[in-house]
C-alpha cells in the first residue's frame, strides 16, 4: 500500500493505486475518487477507477500530477513514473529499459533479471500455455487455447501469450505449423529473488488455494502438516525438497505421453519467530 507497503514493493502500478485507495479510505472515510481527482487536478472522478480496472492508461503528462497527489518523494516519484511506463510499454526492449530503471532503486544485484525472466513470469498463464502447447496442437485458434486452460482466460490474452513466447524465443512453429516449446523445462533455480518471480509465485499460490474448490479430489493432491524443528533439521528438509524437485523434473523430462498441465508448489515457511 502507499504508506505501509512502499511503492518500491510494486511492479504493477494499477495494483499500487488500488491498494493506495483502500488504505486512504480506511484511514479517512471521507476520502473518495472525486476528492483524489481534485487533488490531482483532474476533472473526471471516474478516471481513477478506469485506470485501476485497466480500462484506460495513464497519460505521461499525468504521471507527475498523480505522484504529487500521493505526496511522493523524489525517489518515489521517479520509481512510480518508470513503473507506469514499464507497465504500458509495448515491446520487450522498451519494457526492459524501464524495468532496469526500476531495479536501480534496489541495492541488491539479485533484482537484476533479464527480459525473458520478468516478462515470462509476469502472467501465470504464460508458463501454463507454454506447457499446454506440448499437450494440444494449436496454430492460431486462440479461443480454443484460452478455453483449454483451467481457469480459462480470454482469447486476446492467449494471443498475447503466444506473441510474448514467440518474441522471447520460448516457442516456435514446427513443420506442421503448430506452436511448440523450444526447450522442455524452465526453472528459476534454487532461489529466485526478482519481483516478478515473487508475483508469479503468489499468483500460483492463489490458484492452489482455489484448486480446493475448482477440482475434484482425484485430480489434485493438497496436504498440510505443521511441526516443530531445529535449524539443522530445517536445512536438511530444505536439501530434501531441492532433491525432490529435481527428481520430479527428471520424471517430467522423460515423460513421452503428456496429456495435461499441472502446477507443483512446494511451500515450507515458518509460523513462529526464528531465534
Amino acid at each position: 500500500m502507499a504508506n505501509k507497503a512502499s511503492v518500491f514493493n510494486y511492479t504493477d502500478y494499477r495494483k499500487y493505486l488500488a491498494d493506495y485507495y483502500i488504505e486512504q479510505k480506511a484511514a479517512t472515510p471521507a476520502f473518495s475518487y472525486r476528492y483524489f481527482a481534485q487533488k490531482a487536478g483532474y476533472n473526471s472522478s471516474g478516471m481513477y477507477k478506469d485506470i485501476v480496472s485497466g480500462r484506460t492508461n495513464i497519460q505521461p503528462s499525468f504521471i507527475a500530477k498523480l505522484s504529487k497527489a500521493m505526496r511522493h518523494g523524489r525517489r518515489e516519484e521517479e520509481y512510480f513514473e518508470n513503473m507506469v511506463l514499464f507497465n504500458q510499454a509495448k515491446g520487450v526492449d522498451e519494457k526492459k529499459k524501464y524495468f532496469e530503471r526500476m531495479m536501480r532503486f534496489y541495492n541488491s544485484k539479485a533484482y537484476l533479471v533479464d527480459s525473458s525472466q520478468y516478462e515470462f513470469y509476469s502472467k501465470w498463464y504464460y508458463s501454463a500455455i507454454r506447457d499446454l502447447l506440448e499437450v494440444i496442437d494449436i496454430k492460431d485458434d486462440y479461443q480454443k487455447l484460452a478455453r483449454s486452460l483451467n481457469p480459462t482466460i480470454r482469447p486476446e490474452q492467449s494471443k498475447k501469450a503466444i506473441d510474448i513466447l514467440l518474441e522471447l524465443g520460448m516457442i516456435k512453429k514446427n513443420a506442421s505449423g503448430y506452436y511448440k516449446a523450444t526447450d522442455k523445462i524452465i526453472t528459476t533455480g534454487d532461489e529466485v529473488k526478482s519481483l516478478y518471480v515473487k508475483n508469479f509465485q503468489k499468483a500460483m499460490m492463489e490458484l492452489a488455494k482455489e484448486a480446493l474448490d475448482r477440482h475434484p479430489a482425484d485430480h489434485r493432491n493438497i496436504s498440510t502438516v505443521t511441526f516443530n524443528i531445529s535449524k539443522e533439521t530445517y536445512k536438511t528438509i530444505e536439501t530434501e525438497l531441492v532433491a525432490c524437485r529435481k527428481k520430479i523434473l527428471t520424471l517430467v523430462d522423460n515423460d513421452q505421453n503428456v496429456d495435461r498441465v499441472y502446477q507443483l508448489n512446494l511451500q515450507l515457511f515458518p509460523l513462529s519467530k526464528i531465534p
